[in-house]
């Protein structure tokens, strides 16, 4: 049997990452020591235009069966679409149904649009059977959900790690006291969250999608997080290309498969595209791992895997631009490459293969 070329390099990827689980992280990058207990993950997720999302997701629950995290809530950010279905969807086929669900309300991106639908439409219909709130504003407040879930949680245990839009963060930092907890928004976040790590901004400055799309939630986040935050933004994983192995596989009963395999083109369209297209979007290897990127920081933290540097994140006017300023005292980190971006994809490929305990 002919070998899809993303799986040749998986034998070197199992012994990097037993290796990288076995290297500390740096206390600078935020995050705790793997082989300690599981790393309790809140994921935010757009799931709306591209595919990525649903990547990140398949590698967090890997990580969730290898004992490494704990997935507390999968919220999405995007109203009336399918994202909160797609997460269901996911959780469901790694044996996870239960993982509670929500999504933002009143502001932010709204609405299934045609690269939505083209994304997730089939593999919703396909999978319909674990889907509880096929459109995601039917789904619980996300609001709730993140109040709910932090003020059960030990002080300081919880990384956020948002792969979309900064609308539910900065809908949560906005929250006052309830029946929930008698902290605000922004105490509680304080008081019961380790770490934020975003897939958001684009160094040193420009527009890049997930801050793009909401400009005041998130000027408003970026201004007021009260914790560490990493940040791997469009420049690490826009050639950090993962994704074509799962697409090749065959495997018709996994609806992560099922996204890369409807939407990561052929080698043959890719060699079509134009330069621009090929640097930005696709590589032979799949679709850009942006969103995968966080959550191996979310998890294992920054290193072995990234360098970081130290500076803020802020919005530029309000258009949606945002600018990186370096400070040695900065709020931020943002990462750079370490690791060859390559061996970043060939881990990431590893661990959306791997199989869900139990199959």
């Amino acid at each position: 049997m002919k070998m899809p070329s993303g799986l040749k390099s998986i034998a070197g990827v199992a012994v990097l990452a037993a290796i990288c689980l076995r290297c500390a992280p740096a206390a600078a990058d935020g995050s705790s020591a793997p082989g300690k207990d599981p790393v309790k993950v809140i994921f935010d997720t757009d799931m709306y235009t591209d595919f990525d999302d649903a990547g990140a997701l398949a590698c967090l629950h890997a990580l969730a069966d290898a004992g490494e995290c704990e997935i507390l809530a999968t919220v999405a950010n995007t109203r009336d679409c399918l994202s909160v279905a797609m997460c269901e969807i996911i959780n469901s086929y790694y044996g996870r149904p239960g993982i509670p669900v929500g999504c933002t309300r009143e502001i932010g991106k709204t609405g299934a649009s045609e690269g939505h639908l083209k994304r997730y439409g089939a593999t919703v219909e396909k999978f319909g059977k674990w889907v509880r709130h096929r459109n995601s504003s039917d789904s619980p407040d996300a609001n709730e959900v993140y109040r709910r879930v932090l003020a059960k949680q030990p002080d300081r245990s919880v990384v956020i790690c948002s792969v979309g839009f900064l609308t539910n963060l900065r809908r949560l930092l906005e929250t006052k006291a309830d029946a929930i907890s008698p902290l605000d928004g922004k105490t509680l976040v304080a008081k019961k969250v380790r770490l934020w790590v975003a897939m958001a901004c684009r160094y040193p400055d420009g527009k890049e999608y997930n801050s793009m799309m909401d400009p005041e939630s998130s000027r408003i986040a970026l201004e007021n997080w009260p914790t560490p935050a990493i940040f791997t933004d469009w420049n690490y994983g826009f050639d950090c290309f993962s994704g074509r192995a799962l697409a090749e596989s065959g495997r018709q009963d996994n609806p992560v498969a099922d996204v890369f395999a409807g939407n990561v083109p052929s080698r043959e369209e890719i060699m079509k595209k134009s330069a621009h297209y090929l640097r930005c979007a696709y590589g032979m290897n799949g679709r850009a791992s942006w969103d995968q990127t966080a959550v191996l920081i979310a998890v294992r933290g920054a290193d072995p895997y990234f360098n970081v540097t130290r500076g803020t994140y802020r919005m530029a006017g309000t258009d949606g631009a945002d600018e990186w300023v370096p400070d040695e005292n900065g709020r931020h980190l943002r990462v750079t490459e370490k690791v060859s971006k390559a061996e970043v994809a060939r881990l990431i490929d590893e661990l959306i293969l791997r199989l869900p305990s139990g199959k």
